[in-house]
């Protein structure tokens, strides 16, 4: 049995319209709506490119359309900011000859009272990671991409590429150096937990705005790097992130090797967002209690077991080079979550929970935490996670979950590969674009075939217009 229908709409839909769930994998097919817009690669082939919304944690998906051209990878969406979208498309094919990983990027803004639109950015550009650019949007249609890349051996230098729609045929090229670092750990790092003392890797880019353009290059496991993209000589200055303390305390004050961070945290800027209305950044961190089940290394296929998770939230409105800007908002023991009697009995009628798994909520192997968005102060609690039932199913769920309540708010399924757990990128987030959703008096009135959070969302709109 499906589990799609396991939310509570007073708690979800209702309190937080003007979020959206997007999973970053975009479907291929065509999903003609009044979010549709359309332009050419680069090799002269049309693209269509679509926006189906859906309630949280029901996921949001894109649909790319390409009639002239067969995309051997699924297009993906690399930064979803206010109403735009960056997403890759790799355009190379055997009949030309040109590379597998040879992408267009384009940048997508669903309807609002004008049309849709779909821009490529035109090469050339520098060749970057996913995980390395962000984007700005500056209203009126107006954007920045801007890409930071990690300086070669030992040199002090970042290199930023920065895009402008002012100059749609340049890159602006800038050297940039750290002129505020962090300031040093309050406490002892183990060696095998030195991942921690420097800026090791990109795991996202978030988009701050404001005057100057502030865009932050997040290493999730150390801090980030703040850089004003739109000042004439921009630098870096350095903003830390809490410490994982359950990691670098565990197996005898000797710590463990730290890997990828994404599995165990997420972070976001919330507008809004903090106490008093302040903007802020919001930090989830997930704590794990599992063993690794005895023979399946042996047997080939790797199993764990999970015991207990904890999820703990944060938040900076300061955003200096201080660890003291973080306030921890919330900590919640899985095993104390409580359940809402109608989800609880879906839950247990699709097999993820209860006697057919053998599983209780805090058994469930979950990954992937991310804060959500909403600025309503009874929606600032909400930490969205991916579970499944065991190591690298191909089925996953989305968990939404009240930190504050301690109460899980919803369930739906997830679609994903059998790489789930194993990969590094992200498969979903959290993005306030609905708001910028506003179809028109046309099509308002068959919204209902398109998805039930546009029914709900304009539902007073449509019955002033009958």
């Amino acid at each position: 049995m499906s589990i799609s229908s396991s939310v509570h709409p007073d708690r979800l839909l209702l309190s937080q319209p003007d979020c959206l769930l997007l999973a970053v994998d975009a479907n291929l097919g065509q999903h003609r709506s009044f979010t549709t817009a359309s332009a050419t690669t680069s090799n002269h082939d049309k693209i269509e490119v679509s926006l189906r919304p859906a309630s949280p944690p029901h996921p949001s998906r894109l649909y790319v359309h390409c009639p002239d051209l067969t995309l051997a990878v699924p297009p993906r969406v690399i930064r979803v900011v206010e109403d735009l979208f960056l997403l890759r498309v790799v355009v190379g094919s055997p009949r030309d000859g040109a590379p597998g990983d040879d992408s267009d990027y384009f940048v997508y803004r669903t309807g609002d009272e004008r049309q849709p639109w779909l821009q490529r950015l035109l090469r050339p550009h520098p060749s970057f990671q996913d995980d390395e650019v962000g984007l700005l949007s500056r209203g009126r249609g107006n954007y920045t991409v801007a890409v930071l890349q990690e300086p070669e051996w030992v040199s002090p230098l970042y290199d930023l590429h920065i895009f402008h729609t002012e100059n749609p045929t340049e890159w602006i090229h800038r050297k940039v150096s750290v002129t505020e670092p962090q300031r040093r750990l309050p406490l002892v790092i183990p060696e095998n937990c030195a991942r921690l003392l420097r800026h090791y890797e990109t795991s996202t880019v978030i988009s701050i705005g404001g005057e100057a353009g502030t865009m932050g290059w997040v290493d999730l496991w150390h801090g980030i790097l703040l850089c004003d993209v739109l000042r004439d000589e921009p630098t870096l200055r350095a903003v830390p992130l809490p410490v994982p303390l359950d990691l670098v305390s565990c197996d005898r004050g000797r710590g463990a090797e730290l890997g990828n961070p994404i599995p165990f945290r997420g972070i976001a800027f919330v507008k809004g967002g903090g106490d008093n209305g302040e903007d802020c950044l919001k930090l989830v961190h997930m704590e794990t209690k599992a063993t690794l089940v005895p023979g399946s290394i042996e047997s080939g296929s790797l199993s764990f077991q999970m015991h207990d998770w904890t999820i703990l939230t944060y938040t900076n409105t300061a955003m200096t080079s201080s660890w003291k800007d973080w306030r921890r908002d919330c900590r919640m023991q899985a095993s104390d979550i409580t359940i809402d009697t109608q989800i609880k009995s879906e839950l247990l009628q699709s097999g993820l929970l209860g006697s057919g798994s053998g599983q209780a909520l805090h058994n469930l192997l979950v990954s992937h935490p991310a804060p959500g968005i909403s600025a309503a102060a009874d929606h600032q609690g909400v930490v969205y996670l991916m579970a499944r039932k065991k190591y690298q199913h191909p089925e996953g769920w989305m968990l939404a979950l009240d930190t504050r309540k301690k109460t899980l708010l919803g369930a739906a399924e997830f679609g994903v590969n059998s790489q789930l757990c194993a990969s590094h990128k992200y498969y979903y987030c959290p993005t306030g674009n609905a708001k910028y959703i506003k179809p028109s008096t046309r099509m308002r009135y068959s919204m209902a075939s398109i998805d039930p959070f546009l029914t709900a969302k304009y539902n007073g709109v449509v019955n002033q217009n009958k």
